[in-house]
């Protein structure tokens, strides 16, 4: 007979905490993600198409969340390609907002093409997209009237100690409790020194992990949630899976 799915998730969620103090697996992960960065390794995958510069294992963790949270909001910063919209948009009912301060011609024609080959008529409403930078007051006037429902969000745009504290500072008043504001990126902290690309405003010592660390000090409503990231095990936000615990 068949293992009960609550009894499966349950032993899974046991073996993961077991898995939290294992010293060889740490070890064993860091040395794994060394080698994933040296060989660009997150750019490998799309989504329905279209690059989403993410982990696959951090997809799979997202989409976890997204399932129990059910946000009906997910805002990312940072849109790129748009692959992660497109992921967001296809693993939820969510409304999913996406900021950035250029959004190039080829992701608006490739989130059209996509949206209008959809049935739903209404679709299109369910992927917006604001033009301009995620701190700035115009833009979270845009967004203040999500407010008052459940909100999940992604950062993922500049990655510099001084913008993510400022985003984390505006964006964590709008998730809701019991959801997340994850921060991408927090990796650079401990293999920036292996990216290629060394002109970038930020690396270690100034990054979005750093920023991290800060909002934690000023702000007891949120939580690493070590237990979602070890689920992970290879993620590229590690300490980054905050959760809003009240």
């Amino acid at each position: 007979m068949a293992e009960p799915i609550d009894a499966y998730i349950a032993a899974r969620d046991k073996q993961v905490r077991e898995n939290l103090t294992d010293r060889n697996l740490h070890i064993d992960t860091y040395r794994f993600t060394e080698s994933l960065v040296k060989t660009n390794y997150v750019k490998n995958f799309t989504w329905m198409g279209i690059p989403t510069l993410q982990y696959p294992t951090d997809l799979m963790v997202m989409q976890e969340i997204i399932w129990r949270v059910k946000p009906h909001y997910i805002i990312e910063t940072g849109v790129a390609f748009g692959g992660m919209l497109l992921f967001y948009r296809t693993v939820s009912d969510a409304i999913v907002v996406g900021i950035d301060v250029d959004i190039r011609p080829h992701t608006r024609k490739a989130l059209r093409d996509y949206l209008y080959e959809e049935s739903d008529l209404n679709t299109e409403e369910r992927v917006r997209l604001i033009e301009g930078s995620s701190i700035d007051a115009g833009t979270l006037k845009q967004i203040e009237y999500i407010k008052n429902f459940p909100v999940l969000v992604s950062l993922d745009s500049n990655h510099t100690h001084e913008h993510v504290l400022q985003e984390l500072r505006l964006y964590s008043p709008l998730v809701s409790v019991g959801s997340y504001i994850v921060v991408f990126d927090t990796a650079i902290e401990f293999f920036g020194q292996l990216d290629r690309n060394q002109d970038r405003e930020w690396g270690i010592g100034n990054n979005p992990y750093t920023a991290v660390q800060e909002f934690l000090k000023e702000n007891d409503n949120f939580v690493v949630d070590k237990e979602i990231e070890q689920r992970a095990v290879v993620t590229s936000a590690p300490g980054g899976w905050l959760r809003r615990v009240k």
